[in-house]
């Protein structure tokens, strides 16, 4: 059974347009006809799980998949619906029904067309296009153990939270981040603009210029005499980087644990989703052993993730796993004693909580200091630049204003 986008005319002269199933064209050209909609254009909407040639072509093919936020209210409201007795089938058919954006009535459609061929609705998700591991486990858990809705409830509490923590971490940086654009602006315009007008009037009275003024001067020069070559500079830095991060992919995100301040946030982040992730998992009744192989895909650091796996073969050799991810040298202590308490009183899911609401809490405490650190570093450097600026241009004016009151 494939899917079909549709644009045509109604009984009434109306132009239409939606989402079909059908198992060809000619069918759902049928189909349409039957419901009084004459189409003028069938399209067969293409599975989103194929390999695309180019990685370029595969970021448009992104917008095919809901988002987080979209799936979030998916997840949830489809919690609702089979909580009240709802079939699968009907419930995610009324999504497709009522959904007026393309992309998603078409996910929706392909989701329920998955259904009706006696798929699993983890499987007919994945085949839709969704990715998420850990939403994947966290409903296919649930379909093992007849708590579907439960988990569907409690993988969108999971993407809630990213999302909140993603927001979060935006809302800290997004200030500095702007400040240091516009400091960058306002330097750059000063010493390519301001600068070498007030030059020609040096020149002009032929004065001796300070040492302080000839460097500005020879800066302002240099910006520019050579900045397309600044310019491709900064592009092969910018190339090789992420290259090296592409190729040494865990000596890079190594090093970026090492970043002074930032790296701290960085390994914070994800020590809380892997777990939050996996006390989720273990509460939903994954085996721990899965469950530290599925939390682990959440974390993006390649470094961090490798050495949260190497803990899989230690548990498997009987060592307990507070003692496996403290051999880690990831944890801090009060996490580590908080999940060695969890196991010992048999609430590991539980205790896991209160290890990754720690570790939140440690995450919002260094963003509140690292705003706080860099709003005025960027202040100060910006002022004294700007500062050193001004007063190398004023320099040569005072003099001549000392030697005329003489």
């Amino acid at each position: 059974m494939g899917v079909f986008s549709y644009k045509g005319i109604d009984g009434e002269g109306r132009e239409v347009k939606g989402v079909i199933e059908a198992p060809t064209s000619s069918a759902a050209y049928s189909l349409l006809k039957k419901r009084g909609i004459y189409p003028y254009e069938i399209v067969e909407e293409r599975e989103s799980t194929k390999k695309t040639s180019s990685p370029l072509l595969s970021l448009f093919r992104r917008g095919k998949t809901p988002s987080n936020k979209e799936l979030i209210v998916f997840l949830r409201t489809l919690s609702t619906l089979l909580a009240a007795g709802i079939p699968i089938v009907d419930a995610v058919e009324s999504f497709a029904e009522s959904e007026e954006s393309k992309h998603l009535a078409v996910f929706f459609k392909k989701v329920a067309s998955r259904l009706k061929e006696g798929e699993p609705l983890s499987k007919a998700l994945e085949e839709a296009g969704i990715r998420d591991r850990i939403v994947l486990a966290l409903i296919k858990s649930g379909e093992k153990s007849a708590l579907l809705a439960e988990n569907l409830n409690t993988a969108a509490e999971l993407l809630e939270r990213r999302e909140e923590l993603k927001g979060k971490l935006i809302q800290a940086l997004i200030y500095p981040a702007i400040l240091l654009t516009v400091a960058a602006g306002v330097v750059v315009f000063m010493l390519t603009v301001v600068i070498p007008k007030i030059v020609v009037i040096y020149r002009s009275a032929k004065l001796s210029l300070p040492t302080s003024t000839k460097v500005v001067i020879a800066v302002s020069n240099f910006l520019r005499d050579y900045y397309p070559f600044l310019l491709a500079f900064a592009v092969a830095l910018l190339a090789g980087a992420l290259l090296l991060a592409r190729k040494k992919r865990k000596t890079f995100d190594r090093l970026k644990l090492k970043t002074p301040v930032i790296g701290k946030v960085i390994l914070s982040i994800e020590l809380q989703r892997f777990t939050e992730t996996l006390s989720k998992l273990l509460a939903s009744g994954l085996p721990l052993i899965e469950g530290i192989e599925t939390a682990a895909e959440t974390v993006k650091n390649a470094y961090v993730r490798q050495e949260l796996l190497k803990t899989t073969e230690k548990v498997k050799r009987g060592s307990s796993l507070s003692q496996s991810l403290k051999e880690t040298e990831l944890f801090p202590q009060v996490a580590l004693q908080l999940i060695s308490a969890g196991e010992r009183s048999g609430e590991l899911p539980k205790m896991l909580e209160k290890a990754s609401n720690y570790l939140k809490s440690e995450i919002e405490f260094k963003l509140q200091s690292l705003t706080s650190l860099l709003e005025p570093a960027t202040m100060l450097i910006l002022g004294v630049i700007i500062g050193f600026i001004v007063y190398a241009l004023l320099l040569p004016i005072v003099s001549i204003s000392t030697i005329k009151a003489f």
